[in-house]
């Protein structure tokens, strides 16, 4: 289902950290009530994230991974396309989580995302403490606390 910026009614285009054109390809009333509530939190003066085309929500078993955020840009003969960039969850792990364990991986995601729009698109381990520090900055403080509490004791059925 393609949304303007909207998830579940909540946020309108206007609002919200990732803005535009999306697909939120899940029906998870969880899921789609902590993306929205995350997505509303950064303050207002952070700039957007425009090239977010597709968050969802894999149901594919991990061990590891409870969220990928992926960054592509195109080249077409000598021109760069516009970037892209996807992020999936993954609900083997992310359902083992509280809410609060939950919103700290998807505002790290998002962290990562806008990390890769409007710093550098890079990976590397600094870039896995630069996204938590973003999100911290943004509120999620004590939702990263749970999440560090969470994350030895959770195990995949």
């Amino acid at each position: 289902m393609v949304r303007e910026g909207r998830l579940g009614g909540v946020a309108d285009s206007a609002r919200g950290l990732v803005v535009g054109k999306f697909v939120l390809s899940t029906r998870d009333r969880r899921f789609r009530r902590l993306f929205g509530e995350a997505n509303l939190r950064p303050p207002a003066g952070v700039p957007r994230i425009t090239t977010v085309e597709s968050v969802s929500l894999s149901r594919r078993p991990t061990r590891t991974t409870v969220g990928l955020t992926r960054y592509s840009r195109v080249r077409y003969f000598l021109v760069l396309s516009r970037p892209r960039q996807t992020i999936t969850f993954y609900s083997s792990l992310l359902d083992a989580l509280s809410d609060a364990a939950a919103s700290a991986v998807i505002a790290h995601e998002l962290a990562h995302a806008w990390l890769n729009e409007h710093v550098r698109p890079e990976e590397s381990r600094e870039r896995e403490r630069e996204a938590d520090t973003l999100a911290r900055k943004w509120g999620f403080g004590p939702e990263l606390d749970a999440l560090d509490r969470e994350a030895e004791t959770v195990r995949p059925d």
